[in-house]
């Protein structure tokens, strides 16, 4: 079955009930972002719909999937998976270089100490004050 409009989409990929246009759009936004690895974007272009992974703490610019109405349920879940996946590996380029440049192989003590953590007496000392 060929996908026309956001309504059509959110109904075939989601499950969903019929939606309007617009509140089909809004939803599909959230669960678009909520449902991939890296909090992929989905956004409508005149001609159709767009995807595009995004990967926090870097600055690379992710491209965009476009498709055109007209698709499939099974061209959007590869595009989307596509996209989620560039997502994915640009955060482990932006995010596992931070952490190698502060962690040696066998010596983790420098990122553990790097944790905004509390001791186990501050930890009790907070505990006691909401129990008072």
């Amino acid at each position: 079955m060929k996908i026309y409009n956001c309504s059509e989409l959110w109904r075939l990929w989601v499950s969903g009930e019929n939606e309007s246009e617009a509140r089909a759009q809004k939803l599909l936004e959230k669960c678009i972002f909520k449902a991939s690895e890296c909090g992929c974007v989905f956004g409508v272009a005149e001609n159709g719909v767009f995807v595009g992974g995004y990967a926090e703490g870097s600055d690379a610019e992710l491209p965009l999937h476009h498709l055109d109405w007209g698709f499939t349920i099974k061209e959007f879940s590869e595009v989307l998976e596509a996209a989620d996946k560039e997502g994915v590996e640009e955060w482990h380029l932006a995010n596992d270089e931070d952490l190698a440049r502060v962690v040696d192989e066998d010596d983790w003590s420098e990122a553990y100490a790097s944790l905004d953590k509390i001791t186990e007496e501050e930890w009790l000392e907070e505990n006691n004050k909401s129990d008072a």
